[in-house]
C-alpha cells in the first residue's frame, strides 16, 4: 500500500504542515470534498421531476454511509444508524437501556467527560450508582471489570481508546466477561475506529459509537451508531421520526398524496438501528462526507492502516526516547493505538510554552489530561509519514537545547 500516494493525492495540505492530531479533528479527504461540492451543486438544481422526488434522491445519497459503516465494523446492515456524534450515540445508550434504582454503572477513571456524563445526570431523578475503576498508571485489564461487576452491575460504559494515554483496551475479552455476566456494554470508539481493527462479531458489545470527525476525516457532523442486532427488538428510542417508519406502498410522495392519511395511527417501526436515529430530515452533506470517507479506509483496508499507524507509533516512541522525552503511553503492543502521549518538563507552563512553540512551527499536536494522566499528545494516522516525526522530533531537539527535559514518571 503506497501511503505517500494516497497522502499526496487525498491529503494534499499535510505537504505544507504536519498534521498529527487526528485524535481532536481530522482533515478530510479531497473525495470527500468533491462529494460535498457535488451535493451543494446538486441541492441548487432540481434534477428529479419533482422536489418530493429530490428529497427522497437526498435521503438514498446517506445509503453508501451504512453500507462502509457495516463493512468496516463486519456487522449487519440493521446493525447500523447514523448519529449526529458520539455524544449523540451515548445518549441514546442512556435514554433507551433500561436502569432501574439500586442499579450500578461501571466506567473508568480516564474517560472523556460525554463518556460518563448522561448517567451521571441520570443520577438526580433515579438511585443509580455510577462506579468509576482507578486504573493501575493508566491501564485497565479485563480482570479490573471482573472484580467492579457484582449482582447491581447493569452497564458498563467505556472508551476502547482512552484519549489521554492512548490505551487500547481488549473489547474480546471484556465483551466475553460482559455477556457472561450479563452486564451491558456500551463502547465509546471515537479513537478506535478508522485506524485500529473492530470487529463486532470478535468483539461483542452491545451499542458502539463513534463520531466521524477524529481517525474517520469526516468533521461534517455525522457519526456511527452499532446496535447489536439481539439487543434491537428489546429496547426502544426515546425519540420518534417518521422516516425510520416502514416505508409505505408507493413511497412517501405518493402516501402524502393520499386524502385518506391520518396523524393518528399504529405505526410499525422495523427492528434495525435506524429506529434509533431522529428520522426526520437529515444532515445529509453529513451522511454523504462519512460515507466517502469510509469508503476510502475500506479501500485501503484497516489491516494495512493499522499495521502503518503502528509502524509509525513504534518509530515515535523511538525518536522520543532519543532526544529525553518520558512516555506516558505504555509500549504494550496488545494494547497500542494511534495514539502516542509523552511530557518534557516538569512544570506545566514549560509545556504549554512547548505547545505553542510545535504550533508556530505547524507541527498540529494537543495536550490533554484526565485524572492526572496525560500530556502532550501524537495522533498518527494512515496519511502520515516517518517524516512528520521526525519535523516534531526537530522541535523538541531544539527546545532541548534551550533547556533539558526534566520530566520523570514517578
Amino acid at each position: 500500500m503506497d501511503f505517500k500516494k494516497i497522502r499526496a493525492k487525498e491529503f494534499p495540505e499535510v505537504e505544507r504542515i504536519t498534521f498529527l492530531d487526528a485524535a481532536c479533528v481530522s482533515l478530510a479527504p479531497q473525495r470527500t470534498v468533491k462529494a460535498l461540492t457535488d451535493f451543494v451543486n446538486y441541492c441548487a438544481r432540481n434534477d428529479e421531476e419533482s422536489s418530493s422526488a429530490h428529497h427522497v434522491g437526498m435521503d438514498a445519497k446517506r445509503q453508501k454511509a451504512y453500507i462502509e459503516a457495516a463493512k468496516l465494523l463486519n456487522a449487519d446492515i440493521e446493525e447500523i444508524a447514523l448519529v449526529e456524534s458520539t455524544t449523540h450515540g451515548l445518549n441514546i445508550a442512556a435514554t433507551s437501556l433500561p436502569l432501574e434504582a439500586g442499579d450500578k454503572v461501571v466506567t473508568t477513571s480516564l474517560e472523556f467527560l460525554q463518556v460518563a456524563m448522561p448517567w451521571c445526570m441520570m443520577r438526580k431523578n433515579k438511585d443509580i450508582e455510577v462506579e468509576v475503576i482507578p486504573g493501575r498508571d493508566g491501564r485497565f485489564e479485563t480482570r479490573d471489570f471482573e472484580e467492579a461487576i457484582d449482582d447491581r452491575t447493569k452497564l458498563i460504559v467505556i472508551s476502547s481508546v482512552e484519549w489521554c494515554n492512548g490505551w487500547k483496551i481488549d473489547l474480546k475479552e471484556l465483551g466475553a466477561l460482559c455477556k457472561e455476566k450479563g452486564v451491558y456494554l456500551v463502547v465509546d470508539a471515537v479513537q478506535h475506529v478508522g485506524v485500529n481493527k473492530l470487529d463486532v462479531k470478535e468483539m461483542p458489545m452491545d451499542i458502539m459509537t463513534a463520531g466521524g470527525h477524529k481517525w474517520l476525516n469526516s468533521p461534517f457532523g455525522t457519526g456511527i451508531l452499532y446496535v447489536n442486532k439481539e439487543l434491537i427488538p428489546k429496547i426502544d428510542p426515546a425519540f420518534w421520526g417518521y422516516l425510520n417508519l416502514k416505508e409505505p406502498e408507493g413511497g412517501w410522495p405518493a402516501y402524502f398524496g393520499n386524502p385518506g392519511i391520518s396523524p393518528v395511527n399504529e405505526w410499525e417501526f422495523p427492528d434495525t438501528a435506524r429506529k434509533f436515529e431522529i428520522g426526520g430530515t437529515s444532515n445529509y452533506p453529513g451522511a454523504i462526507a462519512l460515507g466517502e470517507s469510509l469508503g476510502l479506509v475500506n479501500e485501503i483496508g484497516i489491516d494495512n492502516i493499522e499495521k502503518h499507524v503502528f509502524q509509525l507509533t513504534e518509530y515515535a516512541m523511538d525518536r522520543l526516547r532519543e532526544v529525553g522525552a518520558t512516555l506516558v503511553t505504555h509500549p504494550d503492543e496488545k494494547h497500542r493505538s494511534g495514539i502516542v502521549i509523552f511530557r518534557f518538563y516538569r512544570s506545566m507552563e514549560e509545556e504549554r510554552k512547548l505547545l505553542e512553540e510545535f504550533h508556530k512551527n505547524d507541527v498540529y499536536v494537543a495536550m490533554r489530561f484526565t485524572s492526572n494522566i496525560g500530556g502532550l499528545r501524537i495522533s498518527c494516522q494512515y496519511y502520515n509519514l516517518e517524516e512528520d516525526i521526525d519535523r516534531l522530533i526537530d522541535v523538541l531537539r531544539k527546545a532541548g537545547a534551550r533547556k533539558k527535559p526534566d520530566y520523570r514518571k514517578k
